[in-house]
């Protein structure tokens, strides 16, 4: 089986395009017109595989259906995104075309985003500047990237009875705090792990007090993981790491809102 070789786009031309895009709205043009139109910046690996601009230009049709059904383009409300999110994370983590070495390169999710699918990306996000720029470059805050890397890492497997669960309950915050931070992201056993002790432990606080105490986690995670690769402990040493940190940051936190109640 030959390896789909996806388009790619590098940082000239994000920066090119967007550039376009402050004068110009996105559009949700064919995206055979976006392949032909931008083709002088698409680029692809030269060998290995075989040249498969259609299956992007399907995968940015399908996302487009999924944020269609979340409310796009009309609906902007928190809501709404949060319920693009999820569904297409579930869709990107189990698509075939993606799961060879093509999805962890920068740039095939920079030309997804900016050459084929920028009305969306603009719908999602209303970043400005920097951080606009973020969502269409490749990385950790691109805008499908990032979904991807959550649906691959947090998927339960297919024989779950609630294999996406931890998808559709984490908030945007816990989210952030575990694929945003590099040591932790990059490293599936411990960010799966997290985010499983950050479910068991809103079923014991409630959601109200877990932006505070998931942050003060991954804080003390971070610092702990210094000391010794987290990664590399058994399934069970890492749940009773995870359950104790989230212990200790949870006393930490009622402790810290009470004395400034008492204040």
């Amino acid at each position: 089986m030959r390896v789909p070789l996806l388009p790619r786009l590098k940082a000239h031309g994000v920066a090119t395009i967007l550039e376009r895009l402050k004068s110009e709205a996105p559009s949700p043009k064919d995206n055979i017109d976006r392949l032909t139109e931008y083709s002088a910046w698409k680029t692809s690996a030269p060998s290995g595989g075989t040249r498969a601009d259609s299956a992007a230009v399907n995968i940015a049709a399908e996302l487009r259906k999924i944020a269609q059904k979340a409310g796009f383009p009309n609906s902007k409300t928190q809501a709404a995104r949060a319920k693009f999110d999820q569904d297409a994370a579930i869709y990107l983590a189990q698509l075939k075309d993606l799961q060879t070495g093509e999805a962890l390169r920068d740039d095939v999710w920079a030309f997804m985003t900016t050459v084929l699918a920028p009305d969306i990306v603009v719908w999602r996000f209303t970043d400005k500047n920097r951080e606009r720029t973020a969502r269409f470059s490749g990385g950790v805050r691109n805008s499908f990237q990032r979904l991807w890397v959550r649906g691959t890492f947090l998927d339960r497997g297919e024989g779950h009875a609630q294999r996406w669960e931890l998808l559709t309950q984490l908030t945007e915050d816990a989210m952030v705090q575990i694929f945003e931070r590099a040591s932790i992201g990059g490293n599936p056993p411990l960010a799966i792990a997290i985010a499983e002790g950050w479910l068991s432990t809103v079923a014991k606080v409630g959601r109200g007090p877990m932006e505070g105490v998931m942050r003060s986690a991954i804080k003390i995670l971070r610092v702990k993981n210094q000391i010794i690769d987290l990664g590399y402990l058994t399934p069970g040493e890492l749940e009773n790491v995870i359950l104790n940190t989230f212990e200790t940051a949870t006393r930490a936190f009622v402790k810290t809102v009470k004395s400034e109640h008492e204040t």
